[in-house]
């Protein structure tokens, strides 16, 4: 489909000759002689790109520039005006113009600008949508009093421009973490680049990061530019920091205190603009006392700490997390888990956190493809591990496990929502009739 260009000139010359260069070169054009006319015709279709006069009479450039900057999803302007003074065209890129060309302009000059133009706007298109699908794969999942607290902490710190520290243990999801507070951050737009440190040799650690230039070491073929220039504007996570050595910990305190990265082979020094969230599974305070953590570095990322909660501190979630592992590796449904299997897995202890529990659902797709898994298959199937602190010691039986586990998820339900019978019934899904009749049998009188 080709791109669609508003061109927006009160000159009829001026309109045919441009309508008629961009068309040459496969766009679609549409025009307009007023600003007005510009805003009608921009909310009656989108467009990829609008080139942009700055005189009117009634409505100017400028205040097109101003409406349009306003809208949800706004084209790219070039201007393309005789009016040539220094403030107007400051004032026009400040508000959002990707060029400003003065006429006349020579129709090579003003194809290529134009090309240029749209590649931004492909590559925009292509950011937002990769951005959009790292969002819909990174939704955090749980409806649980620990996660909502998590949910709480992250909208708090995500706004900000601070330092944050996610701790917890392996598997309970610090990477999404990190990946919620990018994504509901100012940005959200710009880059989010990885650094899996324990992945990075010592010898190569100031290479990774900083970058290096053509001929600085043996196999340095081509120029990298390093992982804090790729982030520069944007965010870069440093995932399991408490794995680096003290030399690669000093190296990384210079480059977050002075925002300078110095390229390795190259005297010139960088200055970037990244926020850092790091994550670590270690206490880093204890690596302090140690004498393994710098405790200067530790302050500078500690800002503010996000500790993700352990599965076996948000056991009602499993079933919410059970339902979307299994949309996510069977999405034509062909699996089920029969409610007994779901209680079964409540059951179990989870060393290895949400981790674990989703390559359980992972292999059971596998297993029990068309089919409707039973609390005996899993038995079968799944190790267990020690019987969890959250049930009766004496629960042996398959049955015992499961009434443990339905008088467990039902007190935990009732002190989320206050004692009200009515919202747990809401959060559980049942009639509150029958919630109430549960509460009698299973003798929890407090509520």
């Amino acid at each position: 489909m080709p791109q669609k260009i508003l061109i927006v000139d009160d000159e009829l010359s001026i309109l045919r000759s441009f309508s008629s260069l961009m068309q040459d070169e496969g766009y679609k054009t549409t025009t307009a002689e007023s600003a007005e006319q510009a805003i009608g015709k921009c909310r009656e279709t989108g467009f990829d790109l609008v080139l942009l006069d700055l005189r009117f009479p009634g409505q100017s450039g400028i205040d097109f520039l101003k409406w349009i900057k306003e809208e949800p999803y706004p084209p790219m302007v070039l201007v393309v005006s005789g009016q040539s003074d220094i403030p107007t065209a400051l004032e026009a890129v400040k508000l959002g113009a990707i060029d400003y060309l003065e006429k006349p302009v020579q129709a090579e000059k003003l194809i290529a600008s134009v090309r240029s133009s749209l590649l931004l706007v492909a590559a925009d298109r292509q950011r937002n949508l990769m951005v959009n699908d790292i969002d819909s794969r990174s939704q955090i999942i749980g409806a649980s009093k620990a996660v909502k607290k998590l949910f709480k902490i992250v909208r708090q710190v995500a706004p900000t421009e601070a330092t944050v520290l996610i701790t917890g243990e392996n598997g309970t999801g610090k990477e999404l973490v990190a990946t919620r507070i990018y994504l509901e951050s100012k940005r959200r737009e710009k880059p989010f680049v990885k650094v899996n440190c324990p992945g990075i040799p010592a010898t190569l650690f100031e290479s990774e990061l900083f970058g290096h230039v053509r001929g600085a070491f043996t196999g340095a073929v081509k120029d990298y530019p390093g992982k804090f220039v790729l982030a520069d504007g944007g965010t870069i996570f440093l995932d399991e920091i408490g794995d680096l050595s003290l030399d690669c910990q000093a190296k990384l305190l210079r480059a977050i205190e002075t925002g300078e990265v110095e390229t390795l082979g190259s005297v010139q020094k960088r200055l970037v603009d990244v926020r850092v969230i790091c994550a670590s599974n270690q206490n880093l305070q204890k690596l302090v006392s140690e004498g393994r953590f710098r405790q200067d570095l530790f302050y500078r990322i500690s800002v503010f700490v996000v500790e993700v909660p352990p599965l076996r501190d948000r056991l009602d979630d499993i079933p919410l997390l059970v339902g979307e592992f299994l949309k996510r590796f069977d999405p034509a449904q062909t699996t089920k888990l029969s409610a007994e299997a779901v209680a079964y897995l409540t059951t179990l202890d989870y060393p290895g956190n949400v981790r674990q529990l989703k390559n359980i659902i992972e292999r059971l797709t596998i297993l029990f493809h068309y089919q409707t898994v039973e609390a005996n298959d899993l038995m079968a199937h799944v190790t267990p591990c020690p019987t969890p602190t959250s049930l009766p010691p004496q629960a042996s039986s398959l049955s015992e496990k499961v009434g443990g586990f339905e008088k467990y998820l039902i007190r935990k339900t009732l002190e989320d929502a206050g004692g009200n019978i009515s919202e747990a019934a809401r959060l559980l899904k049942i009639d509150r009739a029958n919630l109430s009749k549960k509460v009698k049998e299973l003798k929890l009188k407090e509520f």
